[in-house]
């Protein structure tokens, strides 16, 4: 709730119970007042107690097969999934050096389970990493985040949602397609959580504002009249990349329009995403894709 609305709201109560009345209807009015701040409080801290405040966090990457921008994205992304896991106390990996993209691809389904709402990273000197005396040093980018953890806690029953793509690894040009099923009626989103650390809505879009899908029936996107397609590219200069596809289903319960949260097709800004996502949340079954795309 809006806190510029509760003062409000106090101040009308406020004025209300000290306008000049029969002393017969001070109690009742003294008990309305209770009543209603009590209720405001409740619902104005009820979701800032789901967020775990300044969790700190670190990841690192060893230079092997990447970039040095994409080993500072996977030591991000793997600092981020850890401070998900002190935050939500789910299970992540536990490695501290990460050399593989299926594996850099993973960290990113930790992001289902909790939400990063604000963060402020810092790096770490370069460090290095050596298997063993047998084999060269190699350089290691390490992390360390500050992070505000939203958990979610789901207040619908479960929506069945079940959701796969047509492969695990894409070359460059590939399309993609994604089927969604579930149990139950709700409205689809789909965002794109992109090597270059920033999230695009992929539906709603301009062709399909509002998705349904029916339960038990298979929802392909981008379906075969669809005016849009779902081409993947790696990022100009990189081999591989590693990326993920995050599918909600919301139940009508939300109580909102969830499309108009989401109506814009410009990319977000990691935390400004999940900022927003974690307004409807409670209201949502999600499941994140991870995926790689293999250069030319």
């Amino acid at each position: 709730m809006d806190c510029h609305l509760i003062y409000k709201t106090f101040y009308a109560i406020v004025f209300m119970f000290l306008q000049p009345h029969e002393g017969k209807y001070m109690l009742k009015r003294a008990i309305v007042l209770v009543a209603v701040l009590a209720w405001l409080t409740s619902n104005t801290f009820a979701s800032t107690d789901r967020v775990v405040q300044a969790v700190v966090a670190e990841g690192s990457c060893a230079v092997v097969g990447m970039s040095a921008e994409q080993c500072q994205l996977t030591a991000l992304q793997r600092a981020r999934a850890a401070a998900i896991e002190k935050a939500a106390g789910v299970s992540v990996s536990s490695a501290s050096v990460v050399t593989n993209f299926r594996l850099a691809a993973d960290f990113i389904k930790a992001y289902a389970k909790g939400h990063i709402v604000k963060e402020t990273v810092t790096w770490l000197p370069l460090g290095q990493y050596q298997k063993d005396p047998s084999t060269p040093p190699i350089p290691e980018y390490r992390v360390k985040i500050i992070a505000d953890v939203h958990k979610p806690e789901k207040k619908i029953k479960s929506m069945g949602l079940e959701a796969k793509l047509n492969a695990v690894t894409f070359r460059h040009g590939e399309k993609v397609r994604l089927t969604i099923k579930t149990g139950r009626a709700g409205r689809l989103l789909i965002f794109n959580i992109t090597a270059d650390d920033k999230v695009v809505t992929l539906l709603p879009n301009q062709y399909l504002k509002n998705a349904i899908v029916e339960p038990g029936k298979p929802y392909i996107f981008p379906s075969d009249k669809s005016e849009i397609e779902l081409e993947v590219q790696t990022l100009p200069g990189h081999k591989r990349d590693a990326e993920a596809y995050l599918v909600v289903v919301a139940d009508d319960e939300a109580g909102k329009s969830v499309e108009t949260v989401f109506s814009s097709s410009e990319p977000m800004e990691f935390s400004e995403f999940f900022k927003k996502y974690s307004e409807i949340s409670d209201y949502c079954e999600d499941v994140i894709l991870a995926y790689e795309v293999v250069g030319e």
